[in-house]
Protein backbone atom coordinates (compact mmCIF):
# COMPACT_ATOMS: atom_id res chain seq x y z
CA UNK A 1 0.00 0.00 0.00
CA UNK A 2 3.06 2.58 0.84
CA UNK A 3 4.68 1.52 -2.43
CA UNK A 4 1.24 2.36 -4.22
CA UNK A 5 1.00 5.71 -2.81
CA UNK A 6 4.92 6.40 -3.39
CA UNK A 7 4.34 5.78 -6.62
CA UNK A 8 1.22 7.70 -7.13
CA UNK A 9 2.70 10.50 -5.80
CA UNK A 10 5.94 10.28 -8.28
CA UNK A 11 3.35 10.24 -11.16
CA UNK A 12 1.70 14.23 -9.80
CA UNK A 13 5.18 15.17 -9.51
CA UNK A 14 6.12 13.91 -12.78
CA UNK A 15 2.93 16.20 -14.29
CA UNK A 16 3.66 18.97 -12.21
CA UNK A 17 6.95 19.98 -13.98
CA UNK A 18 7.68 21.76 -16.42
CA UNK A 19 8.42 21.06 -19.69
CA UNK A 20 11.85 22.45 -20.77
CA UNK A 21 11.61 21.21 -24.28
CA UNK A 22 7.84 23.11 -25.25
CA UNK A 23 9.47 26.25 -23.76
CA UNK A 24 12.43 26.57 -25.96
CA UNK A 25 12.21 28.52 -28.51
CA UNK A 26 11.62 27.27 -32.38
CA UNK A 27 15.42 28.25 -33.58
CA UNK A 28 16.36 26.06 -30.85
CA UNK A 29 14.58 23.20 -31.88
CA UNK A 30 15.29 23.06 -35.12
CA UNK A 31 18.79 23.30 -34.27
CA UNK A 32 18.34 20.13 -32.27
CA UNK A 33 16.42 18.93 -35.01
CA UNK A 34 19.25 19.60 -37.83
CA UNK A 35 21.18 17.01 -35.66
CA UNK A 36 19.20 14.02 -36.88
CA UNK A 37 18.62 12.14 -39.70
CA UNK A 38 15.84 13.89 -41.95
CA UNK A 39 13.56 10.38 -41.45
CA UNK A 40 13.55 11.12 -37.56
CA UNK A 41 12.82 14.76 -37.79
CA UNK A 42 10.03 14.36 -39.97
CA UNK A 43 8.69 11.98 -37.59
CA UNK A 44 8.15 14.77 -34.93
CA UNK A 45 5.56 16.26 -36.75
CA UNK A 46 3.15 13.72 -35.30
CA UNK A 47 3.89 14.97 -31.53
CA UNK A 48 1.68 17.74 -31.18
CA UNK A 49 0.02 21.22 -33.33
CA UNK A 50 3.11 23.06 -33.46
CA UNK A 51 5.73 20.44 -34.18
CA UNK A 52 3.84 19.40 -37.74
CA UNK A 53 5.49 21.63 -39.55
CA UNK A 54 8.65 22.56 -37.05
CA UNK A 55 11.31 20.22 -39.37
CA UNK A 56 10.58 21.73 -42.50
CA UNK A 57 12.51 24.67 -41.13
CA UNK A 58 15.54 22.88 -40.77
CA UNK A 59 18.62 24.23 -43.16
CA UNK A 60 20.22 20.92 -43.04
CA UNK A 61 18.79 17.68 -44.46
CA UNK A 62 20.79 14.67 -43.65
CA UNK A 63 19.64 11.73 -45.93
CA UNK A 64 21.07 9.33 -43.62
CA UNK A 65 20.17 5.22 -44.90
CA UNK A 66 23.07 3.68 -43.13
CA UNK A 67 20.63 1.99 -40.91
CA UNK A 68 18.86 0.74 -43.82
CA UNK A 69 22.27 -0.16 -45.74
CA UNK A 70 23.16 -2.49 -42.74
CA UNK A 71 19.72 -4.58 -43.72
CA UNK A 72 20.30 -4.88 -47.40
CA UNK A 73 23.98 -7.05 -46.65
CA UNK A 74 21.98 -9.31 -44.89
CA UNK A 75 19.51 -9.43 -46.93
CA UNK A 76 20.08 -9.27 -50.68
CA UNK A 77 16.61 -9.45 -51.96
CA UNK A 78 15.70 -6.09 -49.89
CA UNK A 79 18.14 -4.09 -52.03
CA UNK A 80 15.68 -3.10 -54.81
CA UNK A 81 12.74 -2.03 -52.93
CA UNK A 82 15.13 -0.37 -50.21
CA UNK A 83 15.98 1.75 -52.61
CA UNK A 84 13.11 2.78 -54.32
CA UNK A 85 11.85 3.60 -50.26
CA UNK A 86 14.66 5.81 -50.12
CA UNK A 87 14.71 7.25 -53.31
CA UNK A 88 10.90 8.19 -52.95
CA UNK A 89 11.63 9.49 -48.78
CA UNK A 90 14.29 12.15 -50.79
CA UNK A 91 11.55 13.18 -52.87
CA UNK A 92 8.80 13.81 -50.53
CA UNK A 93 10.98 15.71 -48.69
CA UNK A 94 12.53 18.12 -51.01
CA UNK A 95 8.70 18.38 -52.46
CA UNK A 96 7.97 19.96 -49.08
CA UNK A 97 10.96 22.46 -49.21
CA UNK A 98 9.42 24.23 -52.65
CA UNK A 99 8.80 27.51 -50.93
CA UNK A 100 11.85 27.42 -48.76
CA UNK A 101 15.17 30.04 -50.00
CA UNK A 102 17.49 28.33 -49.21
CA UNK A 103 19.24 24.47 -47.66
CA UNK A 104 22.85 24.92 -46.27
CA UNK A 105 23.21 21.14 -45.87
CA UNK A 106 22.02 18.11 -48.16
CA UNK A 107 24.07 15.14 -47.12
CA UNK A 108 22.65 11.80 -49.68
CA UNK A 109 23.93 8.70 -47.58
CA UNK A 110 22.41 5.41 -49.90
CA UNK A 111 23.91 2.73 -52.08
CA UNK A 112 23.08 3.98 -55.40
CA UNK A 113 24.45 3.94 -59.09
CA UNK A 114 24.40 5.47 -62.47
CA UNK A 115 21.05 3.30 -63.12
CA UNK A 116 19.56 5.84 -60.77
CA UNK A 117 21.10 8.87 -62.22
CA UNK A 118 17.63 10.14 -62.97
CA UNK A 119 16.94 11.02 -59.30
CA UNK A 120 19.94 12.40 -58.37
CA UNK A 121 19.98 14.38 -60.66
CA UNK A 122 16.85 16.32 -59.18
CA UNK A 123 18.40 16.65 -56.16
CA UNK A 124 21.67 18.36 -57.40
CA UNK A 125 19.35 20.50 -59.27
CA UNK A 126 17.26 21.08 -56.04
CA UNK A 127 20.73 21.81 -54.16
CA UNK A 128 21.67 24.25 -56.47
CA UNK A 129 18.60 26.24 -56.88
CA UNK A 130 18.49 26.58 -52.56
CA UNK A 131 22.26 28.13 -52.63
CA UNK A 132 23.51 24.52 -50.92
CA UNK A 133 26.83 25.57 -48.93
CA UNK A 134 27.92 21.55 -47.94
CA UNK A 135 26.97 18.90 -50.64
CA UNK A 136 27.49 15.72 -49.95
CA UNK A 137 26.91 12.32 -52.49
CA UNK A 138 27.37 9.39 -50.73
CA UNK A 139 26.56 6.94 -52.90
CA UNK A 140 28.46 3.58 -51.58
CA UNK A 141 27.28 0.70 -49.84
CA UNK A 142 27.69 -0.20 -46.31
CA UNK A 143 31.30 -1.14 -46.25
CA UNK A 144 32.38 1.41 -48.92
CA UNK A 145 33.29 -0.93 -51.04
CA UNK A 146 34.85 0.96 -54.37
CA UNK A 147 32.29 -0.17 -57.57
CA UNK A 148 33.74 0.16 -61.10
CA UNK A 149 33.92 3.18 -62.73
CA UNK A 150 31.49 2.78 -65.16
CA UNK A 151 28.89 1.88 -62.79
CA UNK A 152 29.30 5.22 -60.75
CA UNK A 153 26.51 7.93 -61.16
CA UNK A 154 28.32 10.59 -63.00
CA UNK A 155 27.94 14.60 -61.48
CA UNK A 156 25.49 16.58 -63.75
CA UNK A 157 25.04 20.05 -63.95
CA UNK A 158 21.40 21.10 -64.90
CA UNK A 159 22.55 23.04 -67.57
CA UNK A 160 25.39 26.27 -67.87
CA UNK A 161 23.25 28.62 -66.44
CA UNK A 162 23.48 26.94 -63.39
CA UNK A 163 26.90 27.38 -62.89
CA UNK A 164 25.66 31.07 -61.00
CA UNK A 165 23.94 28.93 -58.45
CA UNK A 166 27.01 27.30 -57.19
CA UNK A 167 28.04 30.82 -55.62
CA UNK A 168 27.18 29.67 -52.30
CA UNK A 169 29.01 26.07 -52.62
CA UNK A 170 32.14 25.68 -49.44
CA UNK A 171 31.85 21.95 -49.53
CA UNK A 172 31.87 19.18 -52.32
CA UNK A 173 32.31 15.91 -50.64
CA UNK A 174 31.79 12.79 -53.81
CA UNK A 175 31.81 9.31 -52.87
CA UNK A 176 31.26 6.83 -55.68
CA UNK A 177 30.39 9.89 -57.79
CA UNK A 178 32.08 10.66 -61.32
CA UNK A 179 33.33 14.00 -62.51
CA UNK A 180 34.85 14.63 -65.80
CA UNK A 181 37.05 17.31 -66.61
CA UNK A 182 34.61 20.19 -68.00
CA UNK A 183 32.22 19.67 -64.89
CA UNK A 184 35.29 19.90 -62.58
CA UNK A 185 36.71 23.09 -64.12
CA UNK A 186 33.19 24.63 -64.19
CA UNK A 187 32.67 23.78 -60.60
CA UNK A 188 36.01 25.59 -59.71
CA UNK A 189 35.60 28.45 -61.83
CA UNK A 190 31.91 28.92 -60.53
CA UNK A 191 32.31 28.69 -56.69
CA UNK A 192 34.12 31.47 -55.40
CA UNK A 193 33.39 30.10 -51.77
CA UNK A 194 34.23 26.42 -52.31
CA UNK A 195 37.35 25.51 -49.85
CA UNK A 196 36.56 22.08 -49.45
CA UNK A 197 36.67 19.07 -52.23
CA UNK A 198 36.58 15.65 -51.30
CA UNK A 199 36.47 12.81 -53.65
CA UNK A 200 36.04 8.92 -52.74
CA UNK A 201 36.14 6.09 -55.41
CA UNK A 202 35.61 8.21 -58.11
CA UNK A 203 36.38 7.52 -61.71
CA UNK A 204 37.87 10.69 -63.01
CA UNK A 205 39.97 11.80 -66.36
CA UNK A 206 43.71 11.45 -67.35
CA UNK A 207 45.62 14.53 -66.24
CA UNK A 208 44.17 16.43 -63.68
CA UNK A 209 44.61 20.54 -63.65
CA UNK A 210 43.56 22.49 -60.89
CA UNK A 211 45.44 26.07 -60.47
CA UNK A 212 44.91 29.92 -61.02
CA UNK A 213 44.03 33.01 -58.36
CA UNK A 214 40.61 32.36 -58.74
CA UNK A 215 40.65 29.01 -57.66
CA UNK A 216 39.35 29.56 -53.61
CA UNK A 217 40.20 25.53 -53.03
CA UNK A 218 41.81 25.45 -49.20
CA UNK A 219 41.50 21.34 -48.83
CA UNK A 220 41.79 19.26 -51.82
CA UNK A 221 41.63 15.35 -50.89
CA UNK A 222 41.57 12.61 -53.35
CA UNK A 223 41.08 8.68 -52.39
CA UNK A 224 40.98 5.36 -54.53
CA UNK A 225 39.61 6.90 -57.40
CA UNK A 226 41.17 5.77 -60.37
CA UNK A 227 40.92 6.93 -64.48
CA UNK A 228 43.71 9.10 -63.92
CA UNK A 229 47.97 9.61 -64.41
CA UNK A 230 48.89 12.63 -63.10
CA UNK A 231 47.78 15.86 -60.95
CA UNK A 232 49.17 19.46 -61.10
CA UNK A 233 48.19 21.90 -58.67
CA UNK A 234 49.32 25.45 -59.03
CA UNK A 235 48.99 29.42 -58.42
CA UNK A 236 46.35 28.98 -55.34
CA UNK A 237 46.34 28.98 -51.46
CA UNK A 238 45.77 25.49 -50.87
CA UNK A 239 46.53 24.33 -47.34
CA UNK A 240 46.31 20.79 -47.56
CA UNK A 241 46.64 17.94 -49.90
CA UNK A 242 45.55 14.14 -49.29
CA UNK A 243 46.09 11.57 -51.53
CA UNK A 244 45.83 7.87 -51.38
CA UNK A 245 45.46 5.17 -54.48
CA UNK A 246 47.10 4.02 -57.37
CA UNK A 247 50.79 5.18 -58.49
CA UNK A 248 50.12 8.96 -60.36
CA UNK A 249 52.69 11.43 -61.20
CA UNK A 250 52.36 14.89 -59.16
CA UNK A 251 52.96 18.54 -60.44
CA UNK A 252 52.96 20.85 -57.02
CA UNK A 253 54.68 24.17 -57.80
CA UNK A 254 53.43 27.98 -56.80
CA UNK A 255 51.69 27.02 -53.73
CA UNK A 256 52.83 28.77 -51.06
CA UNK A 257 50.35 28.22 -48.24
CA UNK A 258 50.40 24.15 -48.64
CA UNK A 259 51.41 23.14 -44.96
CA UNK A 260 49.70 19.39 -44.73
CA UNK A 261 50.97 17.05 -47.50
CA UNK A 262 49.45 13.32 -46.90
CA UNK A 263 50.78 11.09 -50.57
CA UNK A 264 49.75 7.64 -49.78
CA UNK A 265 50.63 5.36 -52.65
CA UNK A 266 49.27 1.92 -52.63
CA UNK A 267 51.55 -0.89 -53.20
CA UNK A 268 54.50 1.15 -54.07
CA UNK A 269 57.57 1.89 -52.17
CA UNK A 270 59.50 5.16 -52.86
CA UNK A 271 61.03 3.63 -56.86
CA UNK A 272 58.76 6.59 -58.44
CA UNK A 273 61.07 9.63 -56.94
CA UNK A 274 57.98 11.05 -54.84
CA UNK A 275 60.85 13.16 -52.98
CA UNK A 276 61.09 14.90 -56.42
CA UNK A 277 57.53 15.63 -56.73
CA UNK A 278 56.97 17.26 -53.70
CA UNK A 279 60.57 19.05 -53.50
CA UNK A 280 58.95 22.44 -54.74
CA UNK A 281 56.49 22.66 -51.52
CA UNK A 282 58.57 21.10 -49.04
CA UNK A 283 59.70 24.77 -47.44
CA UNK A 284 56.49 25.44 -45.85
CA UNK A 285 55.25 21.65 -45.19
CA UNK A 286 54.47 21.47 -41.46
CA UNK A 287 52.65 18.09 -41.16
CA UNK A 288 53.61 15.66 -43.89
CA UNK A 289 52.44 11.51 -44.19
CA UNK A 290 54.26 9.41 -46.72
CA UNK A 291 52.38 5.42 -46.99
CA UNK A 292 54.42 2.99 -47.95
CA UNK A 293 53.80 -0.41 -48.74
CA UNK A 294 57.04 -2.05 -49.20
CA UNK A 295 60.05 -1.18 -47.38
CA UNK A 296 61.71 -4.03 -48.61
CA UNK A 297 62.69 -2.68 -51.29
CA UNK A 298 64.69 -0.44 -49.38
CA UNK A 299 65.60 3.19 -49.53
CA UNK A 300 67.32 5.72 -51.56
CA UNK A 301 68.51 7.98 -48.93
CA UNK A 302 70.52 10.44 -51.31
CA UNK A 303 66.82 11.17 -53.05
CA UNK A 304 65.56 12.53 -49.44
CA UNK A 305 65.17 16.13 -49.49
CA UNK A 306 65.13 18.55 -46.52
CA UNK A 307 61.79 19.14 -44.73
CA UNK A 308 63.07 22.55 -42.87
CA UNK A 309 59.60 23.54 -41.44
CA UNK A 310 57.85 19.84 -40.27
CA UNK A 311 56.74 19.21 -37.13
CA UNK A 312 54.64 15.90 -37.84
CA UNK A 313 55.75 13.73 -39.94
CA UNK A 314 53.51 10.05 -40.24
CA UNK A 315 54.94 6.99 -42.17
CA UNK A 316 52.34 4.33 -43.21
CA UNK A 317 54.59 0.80 -43.70
CA UNK A 318 53.81 -2.10 -44.75
CA UNK A 319 55.87 -4.13 -42.05
CA UNK A 320 56.32 -7.71 -43.43
CA UNK A 321 57.94 -10.02 -41.04
CA UNK A 322 60.51 -8.75 -39.14
CA UNK A 323 62.39 -6.33 -41.45
CA UNK A 324 64.62 -3.67 -40.07
CA UNK A 325 63.23 -0.05 -40.36
CA UNK A 326 65.56 2.06 -39.35
CA UNK A 327 66.84 3.62 -42.56
CA UNK A 328 63.43 5.30 -42.47
CA UNK A 329 64.26 7.60 -39.63
CA UNK A 330 66.40 9.46 -42.34
CA UNK A 331 63.00 11.27 -43.12
CA UNK A 332 62.90 12.44 -39.82
CA UNK A 333 66.25 13.69 -39.70
CA UNK A 334 65.43 15.71 -42.69
CA UNK A 335 62.80 17.32 -40.33
CA UNK A 336 65.08 19.62 -37.81
CA UNK A 337 61.95 20.93 -36.37
CA UNK A 338 59.82 17.53 -35.99
CA UNK A 339 58.09 17.85 -32.65
CA UNK A 340 56.18 14.32 -33.22
CA UNK A 341 56.90 11.20 -35.19
CA UNK A 342 54.25 8.76 -35.65
CA UNK A 343 54.59 5.10 -37.80
CA UNK A 344 52.10 3.13 -38.48
CA UNK A 345 52.93 -0.68 -39.27
CA UNK A 346 50.53 -2.72 -41.04
CA UNK A 347 51.47 -6.40 -41.15
CA UNK A 348 50.91 -8.95 -43.50
CA UNK A 349 52.75 -12.11 -41.50
CA UNK A 350 53.90 -10.69 -37.97
CA UNK A 351 56.20 -12.93 -37.69
CA UNK A 352 59.19 -12.50 -34.86
CA UNK A 353 62.84 -13.20 -35.71
CA UNK A 354 65.57 -14.52 -33.23
CA UNK A 355 68.08 -11.43 -34.01
CA UNK A 356 70.16 -8.72 -31.85
CA UNK A 357 68.98 -5.49 -31.58
CA UNK A 358 70.73 -3.18 -34.37
CA UNK A 359 71.70 0.14 -34.32
CA UNK A 360 72.85 0.75 -38.06
CA UNK A 361 70.66 4.30 -37.76
CA UNK A 362 72.97 7.19 -37.75
CA UNK A 363 73.35 9.04 -34.57
CA UNK A 364 70.91 12.14 -34.77
CA UNK A 365 69.91 14.69 -31.80
CA UNK A 366 65.90 15.02 -32.69
CA UNK A 367 66.50 18.50 -30.34
CA UNK A 368 62.60 18.85 -30.72
CA UNK A 369 60.98 15.98 -31.04
CA UNK A 370 58.32 15.46 -27.95
CA UNK A 371 56.11 12.62 -28.97
CA UNK A 372 56.64 9.12 -30.31
CA UNK A 373 53.89 7.11 -31.67
CA UNK A 374 54.02 3.76 -32.58
CA UNK A 375 50.69 1.99 -34.35
CA UNK A 376 50.94 -1.75 -34.79
CA UNK A 377 53.46 -2.64 -32.30
CA UNK A 378 53.73 -6.24 -31.93
CA UNK A 379 57.24 -6.45 -30.00
CA UNK A 380 59.26 -7.54 -33.21
CA UNK A 381 63.04 -6.73 -32.91
CA UNK A 382 62.69 -4.36 -36.01
CA UNK A 383 59.72 -2.51 -33.08
CA UNK A 384 62.28 -2.49 -30.79
CA UNK A 385 64.78 -1.18 -32.71
CA UNK A 386 62.50 2.03 -33.74
CA UNK A 387 62.02 2.77 -29.79
CA UNK A 388 65.29 2.52 -28.73
CA UNK A 389 66.98 4.91 -31.61
CA UNK A 390 64.21 7.90 -30.86
CA UNK A 391 64.90 6.91 -26.83
CA UNK A 392 68.27 7.67 -27.47
CA UNK A 393 68.30 10.45 -29.59
CA UNK A 394 65.31 12.51 -28.82
CA UNK A 395 66.41 15.27 -26.04
CA UNK A 396 63.33 16.57 -25.33
CA UNK A 397 61.04 13.55 -25.60
CA UNK A 398 58.28 13.57 -23.49
CA UNK A 399 55.96 10.83 -24.27
CA UNK A 400 55.68 6.75 -26.43
CA UNK A 401 52.27 5.95 -27.16
CA UNK A 402 52.24 2.52 -28.28
CA UNK A 403 49.43 1.32 -29.81
CA UNK A 404 49.16 -2.77 -30.60
CA UNK A 405 46.12 -2.02 -32.56
CA UNK A 406 46.39 -5.07 -35.04
CA UNK A 407 46.60 -3.92 -38.79
CA UNK A 408 47.11 -7.90 -40.10
CA UNK A 409 45.56 -8.25 -43.37
CA UNK A 410 45.48 -11.65 -45.64
CA UNK A 411 44.74 -15.17 -44.44
CA UNK A 412 41.95 -16.01 -42.08
CA UNK A 413 41.67 -14.03 -38.71
CA UNK A 414 39.23 -13.92 -36.19
CA UNK A 415 38.15 -11.45 -33.84
CA UNK A 416 39.38 -14.21 -31.34
CA UNK A 417 43.10 -14.13 -33.35
CA UNK A 418 43.07 -10.17 -33.47
CA UNK A 419 42.29 -9.46 -29.24
CA UNK A 420 44.80 -12.46 -28.66
CA UNK A 421 47.85 -10.65 -31.13
CA UNK A 422 47.41 -7.42 -29.16
CA UNK A 423 47.42 -8.54 -25.93
CA UNK A 424 50.52 -10.22 -26.29
CA UNK A 425 51.41 -7.08 -28.23
CA UNK A 426 50.64 -5.53 -25.12
CA UNK A 427 52.81 -7.32 -22.97
CA UNK A 428 55.57 -7.30 -25.24
CA UNK A 429 55.47 -3.27 -25.21
CA UNK A 430 55.31 -3.06 -21.73
CA UNK A 431 58.76 -5.55 -21.08
CA UNK A 432 60.76 -4.25 -23.56
CA UNK A 433 59.86 -0.74 -23.53
CA UNK A 434 59.67 0.27 -19.94
CA UNK A 435 62.55 -0.84 -18.59
CA UNK A 436 64.77 1.15 -21.10
CA UNK A 437 62.42 4.36 -20.60
CA UNK A 438 64.43 7.65 -19.55
CA UNK A 439 63.11 9.02 -16.24
CA UNK A 440 60.36 11.78 -17.04
CA UNK A 441 59.32 10.19 -20.64
CA UNK A 442 55.83 8.81 -20.57
CA UNK A 443 55.12 5.48 -21.33
CA UNK A 444 51.33 5.00 -22.68
CA UNK A 445 49.72 1.42 -24.26
CA UNK A 446 46.47 1.95 -25.28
Amino acid sequence: MKNTRRRSAQKKGDRGRPNLICKMPDDVLVTILSLMPIKDAAVTSILSTRWRHLWRNLLRLNFDGIKTLKKMVKVKKLCDIERAKYIKQVYNVISSYYNHPMVQDIRIRFDLDDSHSEAINDWVQFALEKKVERLELDLLDKNYSVREPDENYEFWLPSSSMAGEMFSLKKLFLKGVNLNETTLNIILNNSPHLEKLYMFGSGLFPRIHVGGQDINLKHFKLVDCSGFESISLYGFDLVSFIYCGPEVQFHLSDLPKLKELDIGEVSVGLENNVFSQISSCALNLQVLVLDMWSPQKGLDVNAIIKFPNVKKLMLVMGAEEDECLLEFTSIAQACPRLETFSISLHWYTPTKRRRKVRRVASPHVHEHLKLLEMIGYYGRISDVELAVYFIENAAALEKIVIDPCCHASGGDFTTEDFLKREKAARSSAKHQVKPILPPGVDLVIL
